[in-house]
């Protein structure tokens, strides 16, 4: 099924818009600035308009690394990314921890991101698909005031 029209005007909008530099001077990595901003975007994307699940949350998070580096182990690169958020008043839940769905939503939105960049270094469009599997486990909830911390890593064979 195709995305409806709009929907793919909002996506090219915002890969298209530039980013001030006042939020791409804090991403640290060894990655260019352009691949930086390219992780930024496609978070972005999930926020513009904010009307996802948690949407206005998620908007919190924060890309504070990229680096891509060769893999070891294959003929490919490994891409980390590295977002944040603090977990504020509407991430909680009854006991004052934070919410699993605020977390899979992370999670699933970082992923996305992580999954775009490394073809998008090669000079290929970095276009996301959908996660097909989250396989989480939770214990020691974070508590309100508490700063995430989302590892995402990548293999990719470019």
């Amino acid at each position: 099924m195709a995305a409806p029209d709009h929907y793919n005007a909002t996506i090219a909008k915002v890969l298209r818009t530039p980013l001030p530099d006042a939020i791409l001077s804090r991403i640290t990595g060894n990655v260019p600035q352009k691949l930086k901003e390219w992780t930024v975007k496609w978070l972005n994307i999930y926020h513009t308009p904010p009307k996802c699940f948690v949407g206005a949350l998620t908007r919190r998070t924060t890309v504070t690394e990229v680096s891509l580096d060769p893999d070891p182990l294959e003929n490919g690169k490994i891409l980390t990314l590295v977002c944040e958020s603090d977990v504020t008043e509407g991430m909680v839940d009854g006991q004052d921890q934070v919410h699993n769905a605020f977390v899979i939503t992370v999670i699933d939105e970082c992923i996305s991101s992580a999954v775009t960049a490394p073809e998008y270094a090669e000079g290929g469009p970095g276009i996301s698909g959908v996660s097909l599997t989250l396989d989480t486990v939770f214990h020691n909830p974070a508590q309100r005031g508490a700063r995430l911390r989302f590892v995402n890593t990548t293999l990719a064979a470019v």
